[in-house]
């Protein structure tokens, strides 16, 4: 254990929605580098990555609604953590419209509940909190957003997220007025594509259920453009900041983590080349009802802090992610989504199994 991220070896890192698709993913990489994992979350849903999955490897799994202070700050005043992720979240825009109260208690109050169960026990060094692209006022900015730009939010989701970001710099100024030691960054990243992923309304997951029904995918807003990237980059990403924090270097307050130009390609495009590759496919088409839910026609993030302050790229393109979630997909049923997840964590880092 411990081949690769050394820095986060023996040491005991906490990944909150651990039992979401990039929770799972994360805390599984955490692991192969030989960290002690601890994981809290709401109980995973029964067709979910982590519910597939025998054994991630986690020294704790607690199961705890952030919506709910009391439990949250009892828990804090038991462990003391070197470093945490913070992934948990309502993640979906639809869900939100749906749910748009639930959407803001989870994502607003469950991370003012966090960060503050945090600084009142010095329970972390630091905290890494995963927000998203949607948090930017969105005037359909074609060469991407930067971390100084307009937050903005017109759907419940993004509103929520953008509301996020004001609750992490007000409790960051607060963590400078009592404990100046403890550091919260938010972490911006696009849309994720991998294996294991089930949401509803997402296209890649939708399409992959499709694939193997052996039915057509029915998508909307074809022409949209979003940052599409496989999941192990974002992650990276976060893995990075943390490993500066522990090395006590300066960083950033936000970072974007977005695909590069290759990546910049329209819904329609994502779907014919996913069915290209998948054998058997009975292809897709095009929703042309009314549209319910208004979405924007291009998101995109500029990566260029991230580049520059923490040696940050992108390893894998948008046709890669999905050639990757495909390979995944198909090796996770000869063998076990397990081993093909640590295969994939292993062929991201260079590393031989």
């Amino acid at each position: 254990m411990g081949l690769f991220l050394d820095e986060y070896l023996g040491k005991k890192i906490l990944v909150t929605g651990h039992t979401g698709f990039k929770g799972t993913w994360l805390s599984r990489i955490l692991v192969l580098a030989g960290a002690r994992v601890y994981g809290l979350s709401l109980q995973a849903e029964k067709n979910s990555l982590f519910s597939e999955i025998d054994n991630l490897g986690l020294e704790e799994n607690s199961i705890i609604d952030l919506r709910d202070f009391n439990d949250l700050y009892s828990y804090f005043v038991k462990h003391k953590f070197d470093g945490i992720f913070h992934l948990a979240a309502q993640p979906l825009v639809i869900e939100s419209y749906r749910k748009p109260v639930e959407t803001f208690q989870t994502n607003v109050m469950g991370t003012a509940h966090l960060l503050q169960a945090v600084l009142k026990n010095n329970s972390s060094n630091w905290v890494v909190i995963s927000t998203t692209d949607k948090v930017y006022k969105n005037n359909g900015k074609s060469k991407g957003y930067s971390e100084n730009d307009l937050l903005g939010g017109e759907d419940p989701y993004s509103a929520s997220k953008s509301a996020t970001e004001m609750v992490i710099n007000a409790w960051s100024n607060l963590a400078l007025l009592t404990s100046p030691m403890i550091k919260f960054v938010s972490a911006r990243s696009g849309n994720v594509i991998g294996g294991g992923d089930t949401a509803q309304n997402r296209l890649v997951p939708d399409l992959i259920r499709n694939f193997h029904a052996q039915t057509k995918t029915l998508i909307r807003n074809p022409k949209a453009i979003r940052p599409w990237q496989h999941v192990l980059d974002p992650l990276n990403g976060y893995l990075t900041i943390g490993r500066k924090l522990m090395s006590r270097e300066m960083v950033s307050d936000t970072y974007n983590f977005g695909p590069g130009k290759n990546s910049k390609i329209t819904v329609e495009a994502i779907a014919d080349y996913a069915c290209k590759q998948w054998h058997g496919s009975v292809g897709y088409e095009i929703d042309n009802s009314k549209v319910i839910y208004p979405e924007a026609e291009i998101l995109w993030l500029s990566s260029k802090l991230a580049k520059k302050e923490l040696n940050w790229s992108n390893k894998l393109d948008a046709t890669d992610a999905i050639n990757w979630t495909i390979n995944w997909e198909q090796e996770s049923k000869i063998h076990s989504p397990l081993i093909a997840m640590d295969n994939q964590i292993y062929k991201f880092y260079g590393q031989q199994i």
